[in-house]
C-alpha cells in the first residue's frame, strides 16, 4: 500500500450510517459493540445510544474509547484511539435524529434513556483500496504482481491539530 499518501480526515472515512465497533472496559475486559454513527465534525464522532445498556451505566465521562471500522463496501478499514462523553441534551439528540437511529429506538427521540456518545479521537489509522469488485480485483493483481504500493492507501488519521 501507498505509504507517501496525505492523511485523511474522519468525514472522508467515515458517515452517518457507518457501523463502528466501539471498544470500551469492564473491569478488566476490554469490549466491543457495534453502534451507528450519526455525526462526524473535525476529530469528533457522534453516536446516539441506550443509557440502559449495562456498557454504559459502568462508562465514565472521560473514558478511554477504541474504534475499529471494516467497511468491504467502500474498501476502508479504520483503527483508533480516543475518549468519550454521554449527554442527554433533547436539542443534541434531535440534531443527531436520522433513519438509522429509528430502527433502534421503539419510543422515537423520546425513547427512554436515549444519549449522545461524543468521542474524541486522539489518534488512529486508515487502510483503504479501490472499492467495488473490480477495484478489489485490480489491488489484488497489482499486489500480486510486484506493485503493492499502487494496490491502496493508508495513513495516519489527519484530526486537523
Amino acid at each position: 500500500m501507498n505509504n507517501d499518501n496525505p492523511d485523511k480526515t474522519l468525514d472522508q472515512l467515515l458517515h452517518p450510517g457507518s457501523t463502528l465497533m466501539v471498544g470500551t472496559r469492564m473491569g478488566d475486559d476490554l469490549d466491543f459493540r457495534p453502534l451507528t454513527v450519526a455525526r462526524v465534525v473535525d476529530a469528533r464522532i457522534e453516536v446516539l445510544l441506550d443509557t440502559n445498556e449495562e456498557w454504559v451505566r459502568s462508562f465514565q465521562q472521560g473514558d478511554q474509547v477504541y474504534l475499529t471500522v471494516s467497511d468491504t463496501k467502500d474498501n476502508t478499514w479504520l483503527s483508533a484511539r480516543g475518549h468519550g462523553t454521554t449527554s442527554a441534551d433533547k436539542r443534541l439528540i434531535d440534531e443527531l435524529w436520522n433513519p438509522f437511529a429509528s430502527a433502534y429506538f421503539d419510543n422515537g427521540r423520546e425513547t427512554p434513556g436515549i444519549a449522545v456518545l461524543t468521542i474524541e479521537i486522539d489518534s488512529g489509522r486508515y487502510w483503504s483500496s479501490p472499492s467495488g469488485r473490480l477495484g478489489s480485483l485490480i489491488s489484488m493483481i497489482k499486489a500480486k504482481v510486484g506493485r503493492p504500493e499502487d494496490s491502496g492507501e493508508h495513513g495516519a488519521l489527519d484530526l486537523g491539530r
